[in-house]
């Protein structure tokens, strides 16, 4: 309001003072001395033209920066528009009881997030709820086997598996389709032999989740603190060279087969309070800050540094 004010105002200015240069051009028209007050009004008059010019142009380049504004705020709504119904499409394919339907939702967020960095967490977020969603599993890992010499096999871990390949392929740094600084919530998922290898991300809560078949994390790093609280792992897990910067808690979890913490670094408390270790467990060459295996429960062994 008050832009088009001063504007009003200005062009009101520069029309009194064309008005009074006129003025003054028919009044000095009959004197001796006319010739000489005629060139000066009309000195001034191309100086008001000029002046008039200037404005002129001025203004019609604030008309186009308003129209630019107003143009890419049109196309900022109109993306965020389309990211808004892409995502809830590819969401309500999750909820289908088919499959095929689930996983196209799965891919269709991939390709939301690559385009979209700013929708990446909260498309992590969704495949982690997927995961936590309750699972019965199977008994064992796939032992190396492929979906396809598995037979008749449980859309569902077809579905989880996925899930599972697509938060492995975004969180390994050495990759090109890296989403860095990503946190993972699987708080009481059932997870079949589960892979972060090579991985970096910030949080990561695994409280009392299942891993079923062999685990590997190895070389990967944690930049805030990891939690494994109450986990159970049903058969070996390998942490071998990787970084927990601000340590991790282990306690209360179990370790039916032999698990390896070699050369892990720990820049905060590692702790593994009332831990469950069946098997070996191979803590050597790691180097923490504070290692806690004061009151673990082993019916195995601890090889340790």
């Amino acid at each position: 309001m008050l832009k088009w004010r001063w504007i009003a105002v200005t062009a009101a200015a520069v029309a009194v003072v064309t008005g009074v240069l006129l003025w003054l051009f028919l009044a000095w028209s009959g004197r001796p001395d006319a010739p000489v007050r005629i060139d000066a009004v009309k000195t001034a008059f191309g100086v008001g033209a000029g002046a008039g010019g200037v404005f002129a142009l001025w203004l019609a380049t604030r008309r186009q920066r308003t129209l630019e504004l107003q143009l890419a705020e049109t196309t900022r709504d109109l993306e965020e528009r389309r990211v808004t119904e892409l995502y809830t499409k590819a969401v309500e394919q999750l909820g289908s009881d088919k499959a095929p339907v689930r996983l196209g939702g799965l891919y269709a967020l991939e390709r939301l997030g690559q385009d979209n960095p700013k929708q990446r967490q909260m498309i992590v977020n969704v495949w982690c709820a997927a995961l936590r969603m309750p699972f019965a599993g199977p008994v064992t890992g796939l032992r190396g086997r492929t979906v396809a010499e598995l037979g008749d096999t449980d859309p569902e871990l077809l579905v989880r598996l996925a899930v599972q390949e697509l938060l492995k392929t975004h969180l390994s740094h050495d990759t090109a389709g890296y989403w860095p600084g990503m946190s993972i919530d699987l708080q009481r998922a059932t997870l079949v032999d589960f892979r972060l290898s090579g991985c970096t991300l910030a949080a990561a809560d695994f409280s009392r989740a299942r891993f079923v078949g062999a685990v590997h994390i190895r070389g990967a790093r944690f930049t805030r603190r990891a939690a494994f609280y109450g986990t159970e792992f049903t058969d070996i897990a390998n942490f071998d060279r990787t970084v927990f910067e601000e340590g991790a808690f282990f306690s209360r979890s179990r370790f039916a087969r032999d698990v390896r913490f070699t050369r892990v670094r720990s820049g905060g408390r590692f702790q593994f309070a009332e831990t469950v270790f069946e098997a070996v467990a191979d803590f050597e060459g790691g180097e923490h800050e504070h290692l806690d295996l004061a009151d673990e429960d082993r019916q195995g062994s601890l090889r340790l540094f």
